[in-house]
């Protein structure tokens, strides 16, 4: 623990072909952000070792993009290659259920609504950055921004 981001990545692609619905590689990127970000609130670490960096678009693992790139806007139908499921622990695996069954019906864009809200993690990298640093998302801000989104939304639900 933490696991690589295309092990969460997988787990998703899992849920998602066992409920019907497809993944896109932009929508996959929020899934795992958004799992990301209520792991730290809920257990107090990251879920994911890979950066998260703030791209143009929105938070973004470099490493899934390089992964998935090649499905554009379709849906992906494969997984990545040599990261087992089997590995996640039983915690990370309930909280990673429980962002799909909150999230599944909403679209990337409606996903990506979501990670772009002003004073976000990704918006407030942006916003104190030079136009030459890398634009890694600190887990502390991640963590910050989750903090809020559970005290706005009043109740312990992921």
């Amino acid at each position: 623990m933490p696991y690589d981001a295309r092990t969460v990545a997988n787990y998703f692609l899992e849920l998602a072909d066992h409920d019907h619905i497809p993944v896109g590689p932009l929508k996959l990127q929020k899934l795992v952000y958004l799992a990301h970000g209520w792991h730290l609130v809920f257990f107090g670490r990251p879920l994911i070792k890979n950066d998260v960096e703030a791209w143009r678009y929105g938070p973004v693992v470099p490493a899934l993009y390089r992964e998935f790139k090649e499905f554009g806007a379709s849906p992906i139908t494969r997984r990545a290659r040599g990261f087992d499921t089997d590995t996640l622990d039983e915690d990370a695996k309930r909280l990673i259920d429980a962002v799909w069954n909150k999230y599944k019906m909403l679209s990337a864009a409606q996903l990506s609504a979501i990670t772009h809200e002003r004073n976000s993690a990704w918006d407030m990298t942006l916003r104190n950055s030079s136009p030459f640093d890398r634009l890694t998302i600190v887990d502390a801000l991640i963590a910050d921004e989750f903090q809020r989104r559970r005290q706005a939304d009043g109740r312990a639900a992921y």
